[in-house]
């Protein structure tokens, strides 16, 4: 994940693995499906002496990588890291936003820091002795 402020609105600033397999959108379904027939399609022509077994492999591998992307790609959308509009109409925006602070042109940046204090609060020293 990026470090620093969400660009769009967040819905869940840490979403759990049921909250981004219940917000899968249509395109992470067709891209799991893509890359595990693709990495079987891999297995089967690389795999010259026993082909079946190759592209089983390569398809386990490949169902692997899919579920890491899907999983990743949904979280980033529940944070805020990724275009989401779907996602807050269907679910709703988180009721603490970060404050996203004006970052200038990049000719002439403007030096705010990178994270909000609701993104990441203060420290606790109290429990230090």
């Amino acid at each position: 994940m990026p470090f620093g402020d969400p660009k769009f609105t967040v819905v869940n600033p840490s979403p759990d693995v049921d909250a981004v397999l219940r917000s899968l959108r249509f395109s992470d379904y067709l891209s799991a499906v893509g890359i595990s027939g693709g990495s079987w399609a891999y297995g089967y022509m690389l795999g010259k002496p026993t082909r079946m077994a190759c592209g089983s492999t390569a398809m386990a591998l490949g169902m692997t990588c899919a579920s890491m992307l899907v999983l990743q790609n949904g979280r980033s959308r529940l944070r805020g890291y990724r275009e989401n509009e779907k996602e807050v109409i269907k679910y709703g925006a988180w009721p603490f936003q970060p404050d996203l602070k004006p970052l200038g042109t990049k000719r002439f940046p403007i030096a705010t820091g990178t994270m909000s204090e609701t993104t990441r609060p203060p420290l606790n020293w109290k429990n230090y002795d």
